[in-house]
This record gives structure tokens, sequence and C-alpha cells, in this order.
């Protein structure tokens, strides 16, 4: 199983998780805020080209983030954006 990208989020003074995966197998990821699943997206090969990222908005208690999956030539690269602003993983 492909490691998973975290970023630590506040919102409204509450502390969040956020997890992007790949499940290579299964040719779907996930993003999980808090352990649970809140979109899913495919992973497969083809399904995201190079010159074409996708976006997956999805909200935390009321403010909007957006995973945007950029492919690479092995795999696939995570991004966590809120409000249009790039937010730093977790090391």
């Amino acid at each position: 199983m492909a490691k998973p990208t975290t970023w630590t989020v506040e919102v409204d003074g509450k502390t969040h998780k956020v997890e992007v995966r790949r499940k290579p197998w299964l040719a779907i990821g996930q993003v999980k805020v808090d352990d649970k699943v809140v979109t899913m997206f495919a992973a497969k090969a083809m399904a995201i080209t190079i010159f074409n990222y996708r976006q997956h908005p999805f909200d935390i208690d009321g403010t909007w983030f957006s995973v945007v999956i950029k492919p690479n030539f092995f795999g696939y690269n995570f991004d966590l954006t809120r409000d249009g602003v790039t937010l730093a993983p977790d090391a």
C-alpha cells in the first residue's frame, strides 16, 4: 500500500487530520478527514494526464478544502489547498 500524504489543519479551533492515499491495486484514491472517507478518485493509468490536474473539493465544518492530484512519471503527488492557498504536508 502506498504511503499516505497527511496534513494537520485547524478549523474553528479544532484540529483535523487530512489523509490522501492511493490504492493502486484497486485503481482508486481516498481522501480521509479524521479517518472518515470524504471523497474518492480514479487513480489508474491515464485517468489523470500529466497536463490535466484534478481537484476534489470537500468541507470540514463549513470550510472548503481541495485536494489537487498531480501525476508524475511514477505515480501521483497531492496538494491540499484552503481558499486557494497550498498547505504544507506533515513531515
